[in-house]
């Protein structure tokens, strides 16, 4: 029970990076060949998967960012999350490592890479996956590593036999961190996801969130963070360092932090599901967000996200040509500007070319995802964007002697009546400054240490998945 097989792998050039095996050795070749086949069809039908069921009892996960994509082999019963959240951790272990992952700085220090696999898995299964406590056990690579490295070979990289939590009271966390200058900042970074239709009303909507820390904290400090509506979270992940028993309790969230940049913790906040029950985005006893003070729309709309732009589409089809129009822009209650807006408006099969024109930013069409991207860095403050894009498309009437025809006839002439073609519209943007839950850091105290650290918190507020329906 556990990874089998793990190749990492140049995207770009499909080039092998590092393998290792734990069960049965597995051939890389056929492995990346069906995940990069599998790549090449999600982008052309726009539907993405981390999972690929091969034939007999294989399975392989596979994740990618930048250029490097990580692959894993199971053979036996595995959680597949736990397969993916490793291979998302290794990503991040590594980049604490090394700074950038690219193919040379792996190939560079292939022999700390390794390493880390051999102290993160026993077995295939993961072990120890928080790069603080791995810093112990191998030390990252610097100038004596790499001298020591030259002059006596592999033997000049220190490796730690101890237990890390001998080593440390807690694994995220070393021993005597000193700082000349204390401080600790937080960004809470919140991304909406929602469905609208046509005339913008909002369908479904939800707010992911995460906390971010930076922390250069002397000693062994211990904070506590409140936060304001704390009620509103649905779902919540948190940090190792977080005392889970504390925040049920109180909701209160206690820790001592790791040293350096961290996610403290993850949240999910959901509209009410009742659309006859007050809107919970804003209690009676908190000061209203502007943003959901702009919100006059009465009835299923009065209780969803409150969003910073507007999107307005039309779309027209005929047998060999058609039509896409596209209105966006800010809504003017909203003070933040919005900014970096992106429009994925992907279109109906049978679109053979597409020819995208924009009154404002860069519209460009991609004939292999067979999607428009239109990119607004900034609104004009005297006009609203408009995108239009003509299209040639192949013709929908049956051909004589096809299928088609031939079902055609024996209906007795009738025409079979179509689905409505659709154009999905997956919009991105940011807004700094503004977070939309309404979920806020009210008090952020350091204890246990008798310095008085510098503070601060950022909001930011980003498109996380908005899709227009057509």
């Amino acid at each position: 029970m556990g990874i089998g097989s793990l190749f990492i792998v140049n995207n770009k050039t499909e080039s092998l990076c590092a393998l290792k095996h734990w069960g049965p050795t597995v051939a890389h070749a056929a492995v990346c060949d069906k995940v990069f086949a599998s790549h090449r069809n999600s982008v052309k039908n726009n539907l993405y998967s981390d999972v690929i069921a091969t034939e007999g009892k294989q399975y392989i996960f596979h994740i990618t960012r930048a250029e490097i994509t990580y692959v894993a082999t199971t053979e036996t019963e595995t959680e597949p999350l736990m397969v993916v959240e490793f291979l998302t951790q290794l990503h991040t272990v590594l980049k604490a490592y090394f700074g950038e992952v690219t193919e040379a700085v792996l190939q560079e220090h292939h022999v700390t890479l390794y390493q880390l696999l051999d102290e993160m898995l026993d077995s295939g299964i993961p072990v120890n996956t928080h790069p603080g406590g791995l810093k112990v056990l191998v030390p990252p690579p610097n100038l004596l590593n790499r001298v020591s490295s030259t002059m006596f070979g592999h033997q000049g990289v220190l490796v730690s036999d101890q237990d890390p939590l001998k080593l440390l009271p807690l694994p995220w966390r070393s021993n005597n961190i000193k700082y000349a200058s204390n401080e600790i900042y937080l960004d809470v970074i919140e991304s909406i996801d929602a469905t609208l239709d046509t005339e913008g009303r909002v369908l479904s909507s939800a707010i992911h969130g995460t906390v971010e820390v930076n922390s250069r904290l002397s000693g062994m400090p211990d904070v506590s963070l409140s936060l304001t509506n704390s009620h509103l979270i649905e779902e919540y992940s948190f940090h190792p360092s977080v005392r889970l028993g504390r925040f049920a309790a109180d909701r209160v969230v206690s820790f001592v932090p790791a040293d350096g940049n961290f996610t403290l913790m993850s949240y999910k906040v959901r509209a009410p599901a009742d659309k006859g029950a007050p809107n919970q985005w804003q209690p009676k006893y908190v000061k209203q967000n502007p943003w959901a003070a702009s919100q006059t729309t009465q009835g299923a709309n009065a209780a969803s996200v409150p969003l910073p732009l507007y999107i307005r589409p039309q779309a027209t089809f005929g047998t060999h040509q058609g039509r896409v129009s596209i209105v966006c822009g800010t809504k003017p209650a909203f003070e933040k500007p919005v900014e970096s807006v992106s429009l994925e408006v992907r279109l109906p099969a049978r679109v053979v070319s597409a020819d995208p024109s924009a009154t404002h930013g860069m519209a460009t069409y991609d004939d292999i995802g067979n999607h428009v991207k239109w990119v607004i860095d900034k609104f004009p403050s005297d006009k609203t964007p408009c995108l239009t894009v003509q299209l040639q498309l192949e013709s929908n009437v049956p051909k004589k002697g096809s299928a088609e025809a031939a079902a055609t006839a024996a209906s007795g002439g009738k025409t079979m009546v179509s689905l409505q073609e659709l154009v999905d519209i997956h919009a991105q943007f940011s807004v700094a400054g503004v977070g939309v839950s309404g979920i806020k850091v009210e008090t952020l105290q350091v204890k246990n240490e008798k310095y008085k650290p510098s503070q601060g918190v950022r909001y930011h507020t980003r498109g996380g998945r908005i899709v227009v329906r057509t």
